[in-house]
C-alpha cells in the first residue's frame, strides 16, 4: 500500500493527565505514528473512576464519541480500541463496513465492580459485551500472559497477543534533574484506587520497621483520595496530588525506592499486572518494591531490579523500605539493573514497533 495506513483510536476511558491512561495512549500514539501509521484519536471527556460525573452523562458520551468514528470510519483501514463494554456498536459498525479491530485488553470485565462496587450486578451483562466484541475482534492484545491466556479462553480463539506496557526512556532514565524534597523518601506514582494498595502503603508508614527518615511521597488522585487526606497530618507523608507528567521522572530519580503494592481485591490482579509506573520507575534507576502478583514480580526478579513482598502486607512493605535504606550500594545495583531491563527491552518504540505488526498483519488480511 502505497499511502500510509489510517488508524483511529477508540477510547471511552477519559484521558486525564497524569493519570496512566492517556500516557499510556499518548505513548501508542506516539510510536505508531514513528512507525507511519496516521492516527487520530477518538476519546471520551466524561468518563473515568474520578471525573464525578453521571453515568447517564458517560453514556450519552459514549455514543457521540462512537457516532463521531462511525460517520467517518471509512477513512480508517483500522481501529485500535482501549477495550470497553460500551464499545460494541462501533464494533459492530466496523464489522459490517468490514475493518478489522484491535481491542487491547488491561483487564477483566469484573474490575468494573472493583472500581465501581454498585455495578456488581450487572457484571454478567458487561461479560456478554466484553464477550461480543472479544469474538469478532481481528486480534486482542494483552498486557500479561495471564490475562492473554484468560482472553484465549474467554473469546473462544488464539487471535491473542501479549504487549505489556513500556516507558518513554528518553523521558524516564537515571541522568536528568530531581525533585527538590528534603530528605529520603519512598514514592508512589499511580490512581488512588482500591487495588493500588493506598490503605496498605499509609498503613506501613506507621510500622515500627519504617525508617523513621524516609518519607512516603504519594503522586496521584482519585476514588480513594479520603484515605490520604485522613492521614496528611502525618509528617512522614508527603501528598502532591497529580503532577505533570514531565516532572514525573526527577521525582522517581530522587527516591529510594517507587511502591508497587498492587492488591488483588476480588480477583481482580489474579491474571497478572503490569502497570505503566513498575516501568517508569525502573526506567529511572531506582529499585521497585513490588507485590507477589503474577507478571510484575517474575519481571522484577527476572531483571533484579528491586524487592517482592506479599500483596496487603504493611509490615513486609516497611522492612523492603528499611532493607534498602541500609543498603544503598545493594539498591543502586537493583536501581541500575531496572533501567537496563527497560532500555533493552520495555521502550514505547518497541511496544509501537510490536503493535504496527499487529496492525498491518489486520490490514493486508482484510484487503486480501
Amino acid at each position: 500500500m502505497s499511502r500510509p495506513l489510517r488508524l483511529a483510536y477508540l477510547s471511552l476511558e477519559t484521558p486525564r493527565p497524569g493519570q496512566a491512561s492517556q500516557t499510556h495512549i499518548d505513548e501508542i500514539i506516539a510510536s505508531l505514528r514513528e512507525c507511519g501509521w496516521q492516527v487520530e484519536l477518538f476519546a471520551t471527556t466524561r468518563g473515568g473512576a474520578s471525573a464525578r460525573g453521571s453515568y447517564l452523562q458517560r453514556l450519552i458520551d459514549y455514543g457521540r464519541v462512537q457516532l463521531a468514528l462511525a460517520r467517518r470510519l471509512r477513512e480508517f483501514d483500522a481501529v485500535f480500541v482501549r477495550s470497553h463494554f460500551m464499545a460494541l456498536p462501533l464494533a459492530l459498525w466496523a464489522r459490517w463496513r468490514k475493518v478489522p479491530v484491535v481491542h487491547e485488553i488491561n483487564g477483566k470485565p469484573a474490575d468494573i465492580g472493583v472500581t465501581y462496587p454498585g455495578l456488581k450486578p450487572f457484571s454478567p451483562l458487561f461479560a456478554w459485551l466484553y464477550r461480543t466484541q472479544y469474538r469478532m475482534a481481528a486480534h486482542l492484545v494483552a498486557v500479561t500472559e495471564g490475562l492473554a491466556q484468560w482472553a484465549r479462553s474467554f473469546a473462544g480463539h488464539d487471535r491473542v497477543s501479549v504487549i505489556s506496557n513500556g516507558a518513554n526512556t528518553d523521558l524516564f532514565k537515571p541522568e536528568g534533574a530531581r525533585a527538590d524534597i528534603t530528605g529520603r523518601y519512598v514514592i508512589f506514582v499511580g490512581g488512588l484506587v482500591a487495588w493500588h494498595g493506598v490503605g496498605t502503603m499509609l498503613a506501613a508508614l506507621q510500622e515500627p520497621t519504617w525508617p523513621a527518615d524516609v518519607r512516603l511521597v504519594i503522586v496521584g488522585d482519585g476514588i480513594e483520595r479520603s484515605k490520604v487526606e485522613t492521614a496528611k497530618d502525618n509528617s512522614r507523608l508527603l501528598w502532591l496530588g497529580r503532577q505533570p507528567y514531565e516532572a514525573v521522572p526527577a521525582l522517581l530519580r530522587g527516591a529510594l525506592a517507587a511502591l508497587c503494592v498492587i492488591e488483588d481485591q476480588d480477583g481482580r490482579s489474579a491474571a497478572g499486572v503490569a502497570p505503566l509506573k513498575l516501568f517508569e520507575a525502573m526506567a529511572c534507576g531506582i529499585p521497585v518494591i513490588v507485590s507477589e502478583l503474577p507478571f510484575q514480580a517474575e519481571i522484577v526478579r527476572q531483571a533484579g531490579a528491586g524487592l517482592v513482598v506479599p500483596p496487603a502486607n504493611p509490615s513486609a512493605i516497611a522492612a523492603a523500605v528499611r532493607t534498602l535504606g541500609e543498603a544503598p550500594d545493594k539498591a543502586a545495583e537493583l536501581g541500575n539493573n531496572g533501567a537496563i531491563y527497560v532500555a533493552r527491552e520495555a521502550s514505547w518504540q518497541q511496544r509501537g514497533r510490536e503493535i504496527d505488526r499487529i496492525l498491518a498483519a489486520q490490514v493486508i488480511g482484510a484487503s486480501g
